[in-house]
């Protein structure tokens, strides 16, 4: 009884973080279905090699040393332990996510409905789980002024992945007005140090990287063309239904706000156009105009809080009723990771092994 009471009260003090754990399975899981990333066996082989040898073909995620640094660090061998370990990896993150948006309060809700959600939730494998996690901890611990921390998940952030590193502290960066710029920009000079320093001494990394990537041919063309041909789903699937709560603001922020806010839009739109995948990118460059927008808009005093209940009741439901449109090559509804074995049937085939000589 009294463990039960302990229980109830520990759910009690903590029922936004449930709530949002709740909303943010729900929503991975059922309504945009999570999904691996379609060579998320063929980056498992050369990860397991890549310290030893050198390759005659490289992939660009290697530039993201995570999961290399993870196979090898436990020196797994087996497929579908690396599979299942990507899974529950994937679900920490989800876990301290939501742990850590605390500082939105009652409005941390909101946050888990931006398009990032559908990017790390379509592309299980890549490090844009870990890579908006740690955009949450640099944010969170920049307002309440711990600079160390803020510098180490900010360092952590650029050696993960650094082009998404690079344009969303820009957009940070506008966001805040500089503040601390020097600090800031040489801190992520240093995580692109330490992470070439790294593909050099450990990976020997020969392929063609993210900055060499950009200037193959055709892919400026189709970065930016599939932009142009799609803008109205691209800005969609940034935002989603947080679209609401920026053309709010505009409504009611300065001159000065709104071209932070358009620089901002800007910056991540060019970031997205020099690659061909653009949507994955764009959302998590938003991120922090994101967090800004959440913040603005619960300080934001309502003359009548009927009209506050409207705008998150819009943000809501505009997920539900118009849905994921991402532009990747094309706009997909549905992830385009369709070469992957399901999540789904990944644990009921797991399931089905480890029980074959207990039910029939």
């Amino acid at each position: 009884m009294v463990i039960l009471k302990k229980v109830t009260s520990y759910i009690d003090k903590n029922k936004t973080f449930f709530t949002n754990l709740l909303v943010i399975e729900v929503i991975s899981h059922i309504f945009y279905k999570v999904s691996f990333e379609n060579f998320l066996i063929r980056d498992f082989e050369i990860n397991k090699i890549v310290y030893f040898e050198k390759l005659d073909f490289y992939r660009t995620e290697l530039e993201s040393p995570f999961n290399t640094i993870l196979v090898n660090l436990f020196n797994i061998q087996d497929k579908d332990v690396y599979t299942l370990l990507i899974y529950v990896i994937f679900q920490v993150s989800l876990i301290l996510i939501c742990k850590n948006i605390s500082f939105l309060e009652e409005y941390s809700t909101l946050f888990l409905f931006g398009g990032w959600l559908v990017t790390i939730s379509w592309w299980v494998g890549f490090v844009e789980n870990i890579s908006v996690l740690l955009i949450v901890l640099y944010y969170k611990n920049y307002l309440a002024g711990n600079y160390k921390r803020f510098y180490i998940y900010l360092f952590l952030l650029g050696f993960n992945h650094f082009g998404i590193a690079l344009f969303s502290t820009l957009v940070f960066l506008i966001l805040n007005n500089f503040k601390k710029l020097y600090q800031i920009l040489g801190t992520t000079l240093v995580s692109f140090i330490v992470l070439r320093l790294y593909l050099n001494l450990f990976v020997n990394f020969g392929g063609r990287g993210r900055i060499r990537f950009i200037f193959n041919n055709n892919t400026l063309d189709s970065g930016t063309g599939f932009i142009a041909d799609s803008l109205k789903e691209f800005y969609w699937s940034g935002f989603m239904g947080i679209i609401v709560i920026f053309i709010f603001s505009l409504f009611i922020s300065n001159y000065e706000s709104i071209l932070r806010y358009t620089v901002s839009i800007l910056l991540g739109t060019i970031g997205a156009a020099i690659t061909t995948d653009s949507t994955r990118i764009f959302s998590i460059i938003l991120i922090p105009l994101i967090i800004h927008l959440i913040i603005e808009f619960k300080n934001y005093e309502f003359a009548d809080i009927i009209y506050k209940k409207i705008i998150i009741l819009l943000t809501v439901s505009s997920n539900i009723f118009i849905g994921e449109k991402f532009v990747h090559g094309e706009v997909w509804t549905a992830s385009p990771n369709i070469q992957m074995e399901s999540v789904y049937n990944f644990f009921a085939r797991l399931v089905n092994t480890l029980m074959k000589d207990i039910w029939a």
